[in-house]
């Protein structure tokens, strides 16, 4: 019996243990993701979450820095005229800043949103912005950028959205991924014509 009892107690200490060097080495790559990706380096197979109001800047970052593509779907995108420094405005200008750049900045939004949208804003700044089908509700949060970084989440582009309501994101670098939801953008795209 005591053999047997000390097994386990031995078991369970190193599965203790084991389990502790687990999540040290997960805390250790969050934490270099995190440096990492303040230093807007690209580094595959991570993901970084986000909530509340972590979105703005992480986003706001990713879309500054954008090189060759940003492609979003999303519920809503609102713009508000008598808030010009919102952050919201500062996120729409962010997408008309890249669009003059030189990047591809293509967005599908929901029907929806044609009230206080950014539609006309982002239209008049050069962005190829489209709405989805009026038979179907496009209720996701999606943004792609340069093949590499998917944001996938709650939030959407609106005061609400990044000033108020609890938000969960999560902030994914690989490529496979964005692959993945560049060819579900794709075919969103295409039904919109």
């Amino acid at each position: 019996m005591k053999i047997d009892r000390m097994k386990r107690i031995t078991l369970g200490i190193l599965i203790g243990i084991l389990i502790g060097i687990v999540i040290g080495i997960e805390f250790g790559n969050f934490s270099e993701g995190r440096a990492c990706m303040e230093k807007y380096c690209i580094e595959k197979n991570r993901i970084i979450p986000i909530s509340d109001r972590g979105f703005f800047p992480e986003v706001h970052e990713i879309l500054k820095n954008a090189n060759k593509s940003i492609h979003i779907v999303a519920f809503e995108l609102k713009y508000y005229s008598r808030y010009k420094d919102s952050k919201m405005n500062t996120l729409v200008n962010d997408l008309i800043n890249a669009r003059n750049r030189g990047v591809d900045v293509k967005i599908i939004i929901d029907e929806y949103s044609k009230r206080n949208s950014a539609y006309t804003h982002l239209r008049e700044g050069g962005v190829d912005i489209r709405y989805d089908s009026p038979n179907v509700t496009t209720h996701a949060k999606l943004i792609i950028v340069d093949g590499k970084i998917v944001v996938l989440g709650s939030t959407n582009f609106s005061y609400y959205g990044l000033e108020k309501n609890n938000e969960v994101n999560v902030i994914i670098y690989s490529e496979k991924i964005a692959d993945y939801f560049e060819r579900y953008f794709q075919n969103l795209w295409k039904q919109t014509l």
